[in-house]
């Protein structure tokens, strides 16, 4: 099976329905949601009555604008990004979990994460952090907004240094600057015991839940390839709670990311909790070996002087025992070859086999 055809049939087999979008929504829907965007930079053109259309460059927002109530879907579609200078169409494939989001529902999609990128590799890696304990963190230290969102990017650079520089000029009191510096070096896998005395200093209210996502990663069977890493960060005007990045090797970004986004979700007007992942095929298409169909092709040759019907019967047996076969005169079988295939057959050649 190819990676799409692999994919499919994960989400499946897990209970999640397949979702189908357009490819375009009114301008003014991402135009509200402008900030939520990893660019800003859409492609747009005006419908027959007028009306500006933009070409969907993401897919999180349509699912949530489309669905009320308890769901769970996945896609596969393309968005349509700037990247590299140009616009491109980067085909993406991803689940969403909408409706009441339990911490059995945080477990259950990271799981599902980690055997998507097992598709890709066995050794794969999957990064999570906590926004809820990092939020709780920054709150303690009643920081402006600029040096929040300083503080933000130092956090996703682990930037020790920078974080140590605004302690120096009175910026941050040295406890929390600390606490800080020990929470963004911090790397371990969930499979070992958790540092919580380092998390009882930053938010010792986070760590029940911390405790019983530990628990239920093990049963899954994933805890070893889990890492807890703080420094890994999102809007928190939109995310919430668990985020997790995947890599993988071979591919020198990451693969997968996804997390918990309730506060999307009550910006656009939901009552409701929201969680998923985005998988970047163009990424796991272009890095890994490509992939073929293992079912058998066959080149059926003929020539001028073989019957027609002789010919579609041969055919008609060779597909009806489920090989996939191409007709071709022969010609033009030097042509041919370039198309895959297992054998070259002639129609007496392929009565007997």
């Amino acid at each position: 099976m190819l990676l799409e055809e692999k994919l499919n049939a994960l989400f499946e087999s897990w209970g999640y329905r397949r979702f189908r979008l357009s490819k375009f929504e009114a301008y003014d829907f991402y135009a509200e949601n402008r900030d939520f965007l990893k660019s800003s930079q859409l492609i747009t053109f005006t419908d027959l009555d007028g009306t500006l259309l933009a070409l969907k460059p993401d897919i999180t927002l349509s699912i949530l604008k489309n669905n009320d109530g308890f769901d769970k879907l996945y896609y596969h579609e393309n968005v349509y990004r700037p990247k590299d200078g140009h616009y491109r169409e980067i085909p993406q494939a991803g689940v969403e979990c909408i409706g009441t989001i339990s911490l059995y529902e945080e477990a259950e999609m990271l799981a599902l994460a980690a055997r998507t990128l097992a598709l890709l590799s066995p050794d794969y890696i999957l990064r999570i952090s906590d926004l809820g304990l990092l939020d709780a963190l920054l709150v303690q230290a009643a920081l402006s907004s600029r040096l929040r969102r300083e503080l933000l990017r130092d956090i996703s650079e682990k930037n020790s240094s920078a974080i140590e520089q605004k302690q120096a000029a009175g910026l941050l009191p040295e406890c929390f600057a600390t606490r800080l510096r020990a929470l963004i070096g911090l790397y371990c896998p969930l499979s070992e015991a958790l540092p919580e005395a380092l998390l009882r200093d930053c938010a010792p209210e986070r760590i029940p839940a911390l405790r019983a996502l530990q628990r239920l990663l093990s049963v899954f069977g994933i805890a070893e390839r889990v890492y807890l890493d703080f420094s890994l960060i999102n809007s928190m005007d939109y995310y919430n709670g668990i985020l997790f990045q995947g890599a993988v090797p071979r591919i020198p970004f990451p693969v997968l990311s996804g997390g918990r986004y309730d506060r999307l979700s009550r910006k656009m007007g939901k009552d409701t909790g929201a969680i998923g992942f985005a998988v970047y095929m163009d990424l796991a298409l272009n890095y890994l070996p490509a992939e073929r169909k293992q079912e058998e092709t066959l080149l059926l040759s003929y020539t001028e002087e073989d019957a027609a019907e002789r010919l579609a019967a041969a055919a008609g047996a060779l597909r009806a025992r489920g090989f996939s076969v191409r007709t071709v005169p022969h010609a033009s079988l030097s042509a041919a070859r370039r198309f895959p295939a297992c054998r070259v057959l002639s129609i007496a050649e392929a009565e007997n086999l």
